[in-house]
């Protein structure tokens, strides 16, 4: 073992070297500048630090600054992620051309560019070695930052936190954040070496599932059950008993009685009718009129069942295709994918390290698109595509196979 990490430590320095000598990736100050940015994006509000204009500002330079980063490897760094480059580009320069402008669709432009500003920046940071790892540590400190401002309101009889005047707010968005972290934290707790960190990734996995129940959100609950069948499918021979551990530790709190609550409220909402297949068969049809060009950004929303309100058609697919018709949701296809053929890629030939902790959270983001509309426009998400997508270069999965220590 000890030979392994060895070679695995000189694979990662040579492939350092390498990228070093080709300026193929940013400095760290760049990424822990981009770190700072997320803190800002994500709890100014709450922490009555907005200033007009910084946030957007600093996340344009930050790119900016990323994208020069890597100098003439450009088209190299940039060709994994180069479908939803061209996704949001299309769906920009559709609304621009064909369709007419309003509040909302000023809005929806905006949520765009900064999909396609968190691509630019974070394609070659994703380029650092454990990246990821560190991602996620910030991604679970955003979290806890959150903790102070989750409440709880009643939304038809049931109880469902959200975090007000940060952003994730929303209780869908607070519990696929948790939801990522939880999946980290499982999976990082099997790669442990040492018992007390092992401990330690389990402990934080169980806090933050315990959020994700309390938004009683049923689609970060269903993604992470299917990313834990996904990961421990290449874990179960090599960690049987870490898995087992695991398991006796998830078993002895559901005895302690600590989820029974929240238990409860998802059999109420689990008895209700979500409404889904009334938006889902009324986008069909508005894509089926105008399958070419979209109905424009700002005319995404449908009727409710009641026709009281618009509501998005919570599917991200049906969402870019609503938006801006079937060209853009065939170059966003195609990027998905590439990212689960590099997901493939990876279970086939990597078992231990950053890289094996990818597919199983790979599961988890796939599964969300098509249940949420913006999930794909995440952070948590453009970060592990970024990684996956990339998995087809050698030296990429090379550098993805560091042993957590």
């Amino acid at each position: 073992m000890a030979a392994m990490n060895n070679l695995q430590r000189v694979e990662v320095g040579t492939v350092k070297r390498r990228a070093y000598e080709t300026r193929s990736y940013p400095s760290a100050w760049l990424e822990y500048v981009w770190y700072l940015s997320l803190f800002y994006t994500m709890l100014g509000s709450a922490w009555g630090i907005v200033i007009s204009s910084v946030g957007g500002v600093l996340w344009v330079l930050v790119a900016t600054s990323c994208f020069l980063s890597v100098g003439s490897q450009a088209l190299r760094v940039y060709k994994p992620v180069a479908l939803a480059l061209s996704t949001g580009i299309l769906m920009i320069v559709i609304q621009m051309v064909f369709h007419q402008g309003n509040q909302r669709a000023l809005t929806e432009g905006i949520f765009i560019v900064g999909w396609l500003i968190l691509l630019i920046t974070v394609q070659p940071l994703s380029l650092r070695p454990g990246f990821l790892q560190r991602f996620a540590l910030v991604a679970l400190a955003i979290g806890v930052a959150c903790v102070p401002y989750i409440s709880l309101a009643d939304a038809g009889g049931i109880s469902r936190a959200k975090a007000s005047g940060t952003g994730i707010s929303n209780g869908n968005a607070l519990g696929m954040w948790f939801g990522f972290c939880t999946v980290y934290c499982v999976f990082w707790g099997l790669q442990c070496q040492k018992p007390i960190l092992r401990i330690a990734a389990w402990t934080m996995a169980v806090g933050c599932f315990y959020i994700v129940a309390l938004t009683v959100s049923r689609a970060p609950l269903l993604a992470i059950i299917l990313a834990c069948v996904v990961g421990f499918r290449s874990s179960l021979k090599r960690s049987f008993v870490p898995l087992l551990s695991f398991i006796l530790l998830i078993s002895l709190v559901y005895v302690s009685g600590i989820f029974d609550t929240e238990i409860g409220y998802y059999t109420a909402r689990g008895a209700e009718k979500t409404g889904r297949e009334m938006l889902f068969s009324r986008a069909l049809e508005r894509i089926l009129d105008s399958p070419w060009l979209g109905v424009g950004l700002g005319e995404i929303r449908i009727y409710s069942e009641s026709g009281k309100k618009f509501i998005n058609p919570h599917n991200g697919l049906l969402h870019i295709a609503l938006g801006a018709g079937i060209v853009p949701l065939i170059c966003f296809l195609g990027y998905l994918s590439r990212v689960v053929v590099g997901a493939l890629h990876i279970m086939q030939r990597v078992r231990v390290g950053e890289a094996a902790l990818l597919p199983p959270l790979v599961a988890y983001a796939l599964f969300e698109i098509p249940m949420l509309d913006n999930v794909f426009m995440s952070p948590w998400t453009v970060v592990v595509f970024g990684l996956v997508a990339g998995a087809y270069q050698s030296d990429d999965l090379r550098r993805l196979r560091t042993v957590s220590e």
